[in-house]
């Protein structure tokens, strides 16, 4: 039989793993769907000119809440926004890793690409989702 955490524990769990340390946001260009067995190499970040990865400062992840039965959090009270300069990519999705030591802890694939050109803007919020089998 599968482990079962409760709804609460849940909720519990997942605050206590986003409050540990930052992580690193990062956009990636390249087509690639995350797996249970991606590594931070299989993706290609993106290099728009402006672009930069952004810190997720533990402190600043919202309370999780219980959505359609599982534990979700949000970062911030507002979107992650980068703007495009001179030179765009296409962007398929997001990573985010463990500042310290890069590990890839959870990747995004968009339901369709964002094509990014001069002055063009993109909105993230970072959520993440945390529930138990049963």
């Amino acid at each position: 039989m599968p482990l079962v955490s409760t709804n609460a524990g849940e909720l519990k769990l997942l605050d206590n793993m986003l409050a540990t340390e930052n992580f690193t946001l990062k956009l990636f260009k390249s087509n690639t769907t995350p797996t249970a067995t991606s590594v931070i190499g299989d993706f290609t970040e993106a290099d728009f000119t402006d672009y930069v990865s952004k810190t997720l400062t533990a402190a600043t992840w919202n309370d999780s809440t219980t959505v359609s039965g599982k534990a979700t959090a949000t970062y911030g009270s507002s979107p992650q926004t980068w703007t495009c300069g001179a030179t765009g990519n296409t962007i398929y999705g997001y990573t985010v890793q463990a500042a310290t030591g890069g590990t890839l802890l959870w990747g995004e694939l968009f339901s369709s690409p964002r094509v990014l050109t001069n002055g063009e803007i993109l909105n993230l919020t970072p959520t993440i989702t945390l529930n138990s089998e049963s």
